[in-house]
Protein backbone atom coordinates (compact mmCIF):
# COMPACT_ATOMS: atom_id res chain seq x y z
CA UNK A 1 0.00 0.00 0.00
CA UNK A 2 1.10 3.52 -0.70
CA UNK A 3 1.39 5.96 2.16
CA UNK A 4 2.28 9.61 1.81
CA UNK A 5 3.00 12.54 4.12
CA UNK A 6 0.05 14.98 4.18
CA UNK A 7 0.48 18.55 3.05
CA UNK A 8 0.07 21.42 5.54
CA UNK A 9 -3.31 22.51 4.17
CA UNK A 10 -4.88 19.05 4.20
CA UNK A 11 -8.18 18.60 6.00
CA UNK A 12 -7.75 15.26 7.72
CA UNK A 13 -6.57 13.96 11.09
CA UNK A 14 -2.97 13.85 12.24
CA UNK A 15 -2.73 10.19 11.20
CA UNK A 16 -2.19 9.75 7.47
CA UNK A 17 -4.62 7.24 5.90
CA UNK A 18 -3.23 4.43 3.78
CA UNK A 19 -4.20 4.44 0.13
CA UNK A 20 -3.86 1.77 -2.49
CA UNK A 21 -4.96 1.49 -6.08
CA UNK A 22 -7.24 -0.93 -7.89
CA UNK A 23 -9.02 -1.18 -11.22
CA UNK A 24 -12.74 -1.04 -11.87
CA UNK A 25 -14.60 -3.66 -13.90
CA UNK A 26 -14.29 -1.37 -16.90
CA UNK A 27 -10.54 -0.83 -16.46
CA UNK A 28 -10.68 2.60 -14.81
CA UNK A 29 -8.45 3.44 -11.83
CA UNK A 30 -9.84 3.29 -8.28
CA UNK A 31 -8.40 4.37 -4.92
CA UNK A 32 -8.93 2.38 -1.75
CA UNK A 33 -8.62 4.60 1.33
CA UNK A 34 -9.57 3.43 4.84
CA UNK A 35 -11.73 0.60 3.39
CA UNK A 36 -13.68 3.02 1.17
CA UNK A 37 -13.56 2.92 -2.62
CA UNK A 38 -13.12 6.08 -4.75
CA UNK A 39 -13.33 6.58 -8.51
CA UNK A 40 -11.70 9.35 -10.54
CA UNK A 41 -14.21 12.16 -10.99
CA UNK A 42 -12.07 14.82 -12.67
CA UNK A 43 -8.48 15.33 -13.80
CA UNK A 44 -6.68 18.64 -14.22
CA UNK A 45 -3.08 19.41 -15.15
CA UNK A 46 -1.85 19.15 -11.57
CA UNK A 47 -4.57 17.27 -9.62
CA UNK A 48 -6.95 14.34 -9.74
CA UNK A 49 -10.26 14.49 -7.92
CA UNK A 50 -11.69 11.21 -6.63
CA UNK A 51 -15.25 10.72 -5.34
CA UNK A 52 -16.61 7.92 -3.15
CA UNK A 53 -18.28 5.22 -5.25
CA UNK A 54 -21.24 4.95 -2.88
CA UNK A 55 -24.21 6.79 -4.36
CA UNK A 56 -25.08 9.90 -2.36
CA UNK A 57 -21.76 10.05 -0.48
CA UNK A 58 -19.93 13.33 -1.06
CA UNK A 59 -16.44 12.52 0.24
CA UNK A 60 -13.65 13.64 -2.09
CA UNK A 61 -9.95 12.81 -2.24
CA UNK A 62 -7.49 15.05 -4.04
CA UNK A 63 -4.22 13.62 -5.36
CA UNK A 64 -1.52 15.04 -7.54
CA UNK A 65 -0.91 13.48 -10.96
CA UNK A 66 1.64 11.11 -9.39
CA UNK A 67 -1.18 9.69 -7.22
CA UNK A 68 0.22 11.16 -3.99
CA UNK A 69 -2.47 12.08 -1.47
CA UNK A 70 -3.06 15.82 -1.01
CA UNK A 71 -6.31 16.01 0.97
CA UNK A 72 -9.56 14.34 1.96
CA UNK A 73 -12.74 16.37 2.40
CA UNK A 74 -16.07 15.40 3.94
CA UNK A 75 -17.44 12.56 6.05
CA UNK A 76 -18.92 9.34 4.73
CA UNK A 77 -22.65 8.86 5.20
CA UNK A 78 -22.28 5.06 5.08
CA UNK A 79 -20.14 2.46 6.79
CA UNK A 80 -17.02 0.93 5.25
CA UNK A 81 -17.28 -2.57 3.82
CA UNK A 82 -13.85 -4.21 4.16
CA UNK A 83 -15.22 -7.64 3.20
CA UNK A 84 -16.50 -6.29 -0.11
CA UNK A 85 -13.09 -4.75 -0.82
CA UNK A 86 -11.28 -7.95 0.14
CA UNK A 87 -13.46 -9.88 -2.31
CA UNK A 88 -12.91 -7.29 -5.05
CA UNK A 89 -9.14 -7.35 -4.64
CA UNK A 90 -9.16 -11.15 -4.85
CA UNK A 91 -11.36 -11.09 -7.97
CA UNK A 92 -8.95 -8.60 -9.57
CA UNK A 93 -5.96 -10.85 -8.78
CA UNK A 94 -7.75 -13.85 -10.26
CA UNK A 95 -8.74 -11.91 -13.39
CA UNK A 96 -5.18 -10.72 -13.92
CA UNK A 97 -3.87 -14.29 -13.69
CA UNK A 98 -6.62 -15.62 -15.96
CA UNK A 99 -5.82 -13.07 -18.65
CA UNK A 100 -2.05 -13.65 -18.52
CA UNK A 101 -1.86 -17.43 -17.98
CA UNK A 102 -3.26 -20.40 -19.86
CA UNK A 103 -3.92 -22.34 -16.65
CA UNK A 104 -7.55 -23.54 -16.36
CA UNK A 105 -9.84 -20.99 -14.73
CA UNK A 106 -11.08 -23.36 -12.04
CA UNK A 107 -7.51 -24.17 -11.01
CA UNK A 108 -6.60 -20.46 -10.74
CA UNK A 109 -9.80 -19.85 -8.75
CA UNK A 110 -9.00 -22.66 -6.29
CA UNK A 111 -5.34 -21.61 -5.87
CA UNK A 112 -6.19 -17.96 -5.24
CA UNK A 113 -8.96 -18.81 -2.75
CA UNK A 114 -6.52 -20.94 -0.74
CA UNK A 115 -3.80 -18.24 -0.83
CA UNK A 116 -6.16 -15.41 0.14
CA UNK A 117 -7.31 -16.79 3.52
CA UNK A 118 -10.53 -14.79 3.29
CA UNK A 119 -12.78 -13.90 6.18
CA UNK A 120 -16.10 -15.75 6.25
CA UNK A 121 -18.00 -12.62 5.24
CA UNK A 122 -15.74 -12.04 2.22
CA UNK A 123 -16.03 -15.70 1.20
CA UNK A 124 -19.82 -15.37 1.15
CA UNK A 125 -19.60 -12.35 -1.18
CA UNK A 126 -17.40 -14.13 -3.75
CA UNK A 127 -19.10 -15.68 -6.77
CA UNK A 128 -19.03 -19.46 -7.04
CA UNK A 129 -16.48 -21.05 -9.36
CA UNK A 130 -19.21 -21.76 -11.93
CA UNK A 131 -20.41 -18.13 -11.98
CA UNK A 132 -16.86 -16.82 -12.09
CA UNK A 133 -15.72 -19.26 -14.78
CA UNK A 134 -18.38 -18.15 -17.26
CA UNK A 135 -17.47 -14.46 -16.84
CA UNK A 136 -13.74 -15.06 -17.03
CA UNK A 137 -14.04 -17.39 -20.03
CA UNK A 138 -15.65 -14.49 -21.86
CA UNK A 139 -12.82 -12.12 -20.82
CA UNK A 140 -10.18 -14.65 -21.88
CA UNK A 141 -11.88 -15.19 -25.26
CA UNK A 142 -11.72 -11.43 -25.93
CA UNK A 143 -7.92 -11.43 -25.78
CA UNK A 144 -7.38 -14.79 -27.52
CA UNK A 145 -6.46 -14.39 -31.21
CA UNK A 146 -9.06 -15.46 -33.77
CA UNK A 147 -8.65 -18.67 -35.75
CA UNK A 148 -6.93 -17.83 -39.06
CA UNK A 149 -8.89 -18.29 -42.29
CA UNK A 150 -5.81 -19.06 -44.43
CA UNK A 151 -2.72 -21.19 -44.07
CA UNK A 152 -0.41 -18.17 -43.91
CA UNK A 153 -0.47 -16.46 -40.51
CA UNK A 154 1.81 -15.28 -37.71
CA UNK A 155 1.75 -17.08 -34.38
CA UNK A 156 1.81 -14.57 -31.50
CA UNK A 157 4.87 -14.74 -29.22
CA UNK A 158 2.84 -15.82 -26.18
CA UNK A 159 1.55 -18.88 -28.07
CA UNK A 160 4.97 -19.99 -29.37
CA UNK A 161 6.23 -21.23 -26.00
CA UNK A 162 5.52 -24.71 -24.69
CA UNK A 163 5.48 -25.72 -21.07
Amino acid sequence: MISNVPSENSSFNAQQPEISFATSNKGNPLIICDNYLFRCNKTTISKKYWICTEKGCSVYIHTNVNKELISISGNHNHSANPDQLEAKILRDKMKERILTETTPITKIYDEEIVKAKLSKAAAVILPTVIEYRSNMSKARRKITPVIPSSVIFDIPESYQQTL
